[in-house]
C-alpha cells in the first residue's frame, strides 16, 4: 500500500466514530445522514487501510476490536475539532464569542453580577465569562481583567470608565440579636456590642472615621475581609456589621443601627480598556453592565 493510501480518509474516520458512539451501522447511518450500505463501505475502507478488522460481527451488534478502541480517541478529538470549526465558519463575522474576565469586590460580583451576568449567558452563549471577585484592585492596562466594577473613579486616563449610580451602606443587626442584646443607644454604648468588622483592608478603618466611631475604644468579635462573610455573620445574628442598604429588606429580620449618622454612599464605577469598542464581546458584555447597573443604581 503506498503511503497516500495509508493517509487517513476522514470520511472513514467519521463514520468509525459514529459506529462507536451509536452502536450499530443502522443508528450511525441514521445520525450521519447516510444509507446503511454507505456507511458499510467506509468502514469496510478503513479496515483494509489500517490492515485489520475493526468491529466483531456478533449476532448482537458490533463490538469494536483493540485496534478501533485506540483509534477512537484521536478520531473522536478530530470529530469534535471539525465540529468547532463549522460553527465557527457559519458565525457572522461579527458574533459575540470569546472570553471576557470582569473584577468587582467580593460582595458586589456575588450579590450583584451574578443575577446580572445569569441573563447575559442566556442571550450570548457563545460568551465564556470569567468572574474575578476579588477586593484587591486589578489593573486593565495590564490586561489582568477586561471589565472592572469599581467604588472609585479610575485613576489611568487610558480607561473608558463610566459612573452608573451609588451604593449606600450602613450599620445592621438582626432581629434575633437586637432581642438578645438590645439595640445601642448611641456610639458609646456600641463598645458594648458584638462587632462585626474589617481584618487588614484599610477601608473598615477608614468608615468607621467617616461616621465618628471611635475605633481605639471598639473590640471586633468578629474580623474578616470579606464582604460576604460580614453580611451572612450579621443575617445570622452574630453582632453589629456594616451592609448594603439595598440588600436590608424593609420590615425584614435586619434593623438599622443609627440610620441618621451612620450611612455612606459609594460610587459605581465600570472601567474597561480603550479597544474595548473593536471588540463585540466586550462590547456586548460592557453594555449589559451599564444598563442593568444603571437603572438598578442610578
Amino acid at each position: 500500500m503506498s503511503e497516500a493510501d495509508r493517509q487517513p480518509d476522514w470520511a472513514e474516520l467519521r463514520a468509525l466514530v459514529a459506529v462507536m458512539r451509536h452502536g450499530s451501522l443502522s443508528a450511525a447511518a441514521r445520525h450521519l445522514g447516510l444509507t446503511q450500505p454507505t456507511l458499510g463501505r467506509q468502514i469496510r475502507a478503513l479496515e483494509r487501510r489500517v490492515g485489520e478488522a475493526l468491529f466483531d460481527r456478533l449476532p448482537s451488534g458490533l463490538r469494536p476490536t483493540q485496534r478501533a478502541l485506540a483509534l477512537f480517541e484521536p478520531a473522536n478529538a478530530l470529530d469534535e475539532a471539525a465540529a468547532k470549526l463549522a460553527a465557527a465558519l457559519a458565525r457572522p463575522p461579527d458574533a459575540a464569542t470569546g472570553t471576557v474576565r470582569i473584577t468587582a469586590s467580593e460582595g458586589f460580583a456575588a450579590r450583584v453580577l451574578a443575577p446580572i451576568l445569569t441573563g447575559l449567558a442566556e442571550a450570548h452563549p457563545g460568551i465564556e465569562i470569567e468572574l474575578s471577585a476579588t477586593n484587591e484592585v486589578e489593573n486593565l492596562l495590564r490586561r489582568d481583567a477586561d471589565i472592572a466594577v469599581r467604588h472609585t473613579r479610575p485613576a489611568q486616563q487610558e480607561l473608558i470608565a463610566q459612573r452608573l449610580g451609588t451604593v449606600e451602606v450602613g450599620l445592621f443587626a438582626a432581629r434575633g440579636y437586637v432581642a438578645r442584646h438590645g439595640m445601642p443607644r448611641d456610639v458609646r454604648t456600641l463598645a458594648g456590642h458584638r462587632l462585626i468588622g474589617p481584618d487588614k483592608d484599610p477601608r473598615g478603618r477608614q468608615l468607621a472615621e467617616r461616621w465618628g466611631l471611635p475605633m481605639e475604644s471598639l473590640s471586633f468579635a468578629l474580623r474578616t475581609d470579606s464582604l460576604t462573610a460580614q453580611e451572612a455573620a450579621v443575617r445570622a445574628g452574630f453582632g453589629i456589621g456594616v451592609m448594603s442598604v439595598a440588600e436590608a429588606e424593609p420590615g425584614g429580620e435586619l434593623l438599622r443601627v443609627f440610620p441618621e449618622t451612620a450611612t455612606a454612599a459609594f460610587p459605581i464605577w465600570l472601567a474597561a480598556h480603550a479597544d474595548m469598542r473593536q471588540s463585540p464581546r466586550l462590547r456586548v458584555v460592557y453594555d449589559a453592565l451599564v444598563s442593568t447597573l444603571r437603572a438598578r443604581f442610578g
